[in-house]
């Protein structure tokens, strides 16, 4: 009786030790240049209805998927790895790269202009559809900085945004936020600038970078200066704008 009861109990460890040593947490996977990836087992071992069968674990590890081993999207496309099931017909398509791969938006600084946002979802004309973009106009990494006289040529956003495509590069404030300037001026009051009011009247392109640079540091121009036609003077002649040089239009300007 003795013997049987030890007979028992190691028959009953041998069938339980191979479900406590099965690892079926989930995995993440860290790419070069594409973030990181989360594979869920209880996803991918969940079954379609109560009638249908167990799922293997040999359904996806088997020599088109081995331990160990690093696939690029390539050689999924061909069948390895997750290309087995995901090739449009027995799961979704790896052209769907946001399913797996979580996009987020990019901020980009620029000097010059002040960051500029750029949306993936507002950019993605379809769920998943990155290849419009990757690796054809940007890499999945870092990408080398493109001068806007670059991008007019066609290169980086300016392969798309070149008014026919989506708007063109010229209506910059879609991307580069502007905002109200307020210069300094201890003698003669406070000046305030209003991108708002001057871009209702004309394009970012006529004053900058013709008239003015983007560096605010470079912006310094003397009154005298402004009446020979430089910098707020070229269009504040008493033609184009209200004049700089009479005494009765200051207050608009300068707030005394």
């Amino acid at each position: 009786m003795k013997l049987r009861r030890i007979v028992l109990t190691a028959a009953i460890m041998c069938c339980t030790i191979p479900a406590v040593a099965l690892d079926i947490n989930d995995k993440t996977f860290t790419t070069e240049n594409a973030g990181k990836v989360v594979f869920s087992h209880a996803t991918h071992l969940k079954k379609k209805n109560a009638r249908s069968p167990n799922i293997s674990c040999k359904a996806c590890h088997n020599d088109a998927m081995k331990k160990g081993v690093h696939y690029t999207m390539a050689q999924m496309e061909h069948g390895k790895s997750c290309g087995q099931c995901h090739n449009g017909t027995k799961a979704f398509a790896l052209a769907k790269c946001t399913v797996c791969h979580k996009v987020r938006n990019i901020t980009f600084k620029v000097k010059e202009t002040g960051p500029v946002l750029f949306k993936h979802t507002a950019h993605m004309q379809k769920k998943g559809d990155c290849s419009a973009c990757h690796n054809t106009l940007f890499k999945t990494g870092s990408n080398p900085r493109v001068s806007m006289a670059d991008m007019e040529k066609g290169k980086s956003c300016g392969a798309c945004h070149n008014g026919k495509k989506a708007f063109t590069l010229s209506d910059c404030s879609r991307c580069h936020p502007t905002k109200e300037i307020t210069f300094i001026e201890k003698d003669t009051g406070n000046v305030t600038f209003s991108h708002k009011n001057h871009t209702s009247l004309y394009r970012c392109g006529e004053c900058h970078t013709l008239i003015f640079t983007t560096d605010r540091s470079k912006t310094k121009v003397s009154m005298k200066e402004m009446e020979a036609g430089k910098s707020c003077g070229s269009c504040h002649d008493g033609k184009t704008a209200f004049s700089v040089a009479t005494d009765k239009d200051c207050d608009k300007c300068h707030k005394m």
